[in-house]
């Protein structure tokens, strides 16, 4: 007989600081990000919010996707997509 049991991978929560720190955003810009949809949503812990660590570096492993994707086809003039709703990078 087989068990139907799925083996338990654990999630890893991170603090803001330590999602700031790993895709180099400011706390506005990363809110702003989450607002239009183009970033992963916090999980909210009382008075706090964590991020799922493996939404943050799926969301990175996205942007390097669409690097070399742009690179791939001779870049894009102007920044970014306006279909992607992202605002643009702060300079």
């Amino acid at each position: 007989m087989t068990s139907n049991v799925q083996p338990f991978t654990p999630r890893r929560l991170l603090r803001r600081s330590e999602v700031q720190d790993r895709v180099g955003l400011s706390k506005s810009t990363l809110y702003s990000r989450i607002s239009v949809g183009s970033f992963p949503k916090p999980v909210t812990l009382g008075s706090s919010v964590r991020w799922v660590e493996s939404e943050v570096e799926a969301w990175i492993s996205e942007r390097v996707s669409e690097r070399d994707h742009a690179n791939e086809t001779g870049g894009t003039a102007g920044g970014t997509d306006p279909a992607s709703g992202a605002p643009p990078l702060a300079a």
